[in-house]
């Protein structure tokens, strides 16, 4: 899924965080990474709202890498136009997404064989 947003994705940020316990090593190393870089800030939540630059192949990977386990990941375009939020280690996806895209998640749910009970469509107001 963060395949099909993340050409239109200018800002990212991750929560280094998981409520899963038991992380694969993959996942394990790039928690690690963005602490790493949260810790660099010198302020606040060194785990909390740390800024991916997605022009980076490096914070891409990590961000790759961590994103499904995250509590957190929210994803903005050029004019800060919020693109999806993902949260609680990926039990919630949220998109804002165009027509095209939207066939292009409901497509990857159903190459991994996840059911859709609820994709819902918004309206503009």
């Amino acid at each position: 899924m963060l395949d099909v947003v993340l050409a239109r994705v200018d800002t990212a940020w991750i929560d280094a965080y998981s409520d899963e316990g038991d992380l694969p090593e993959a996942a394990r190393e790039a928690q690690d990474a963005l602490l790493r870089m949260g810790h660099a800030r010198g302020s606040g939540d060194a785990g909390m709202g740390i800024d991916v630059d997605v022009r980076r192949g490096d914070h891409v990977r990590l961000l790759r890498a961590f994103a499904s386990w995250s509590i957190g990941v929210e994803l903005y375009d050029d004019a800060m136009q919020w693109v999806a939020y993902f949260s609680d280690t990926g039990a919630s996806v949220c998109f804002n997404v165009t027509d095209e895209e939207a066939g292009m998640i409901r497509s990857s749910f159903l190459d991994v064989r996840i059911p859709v009970t609820d994709l819902k469509t918004r309206r503009k107001r």
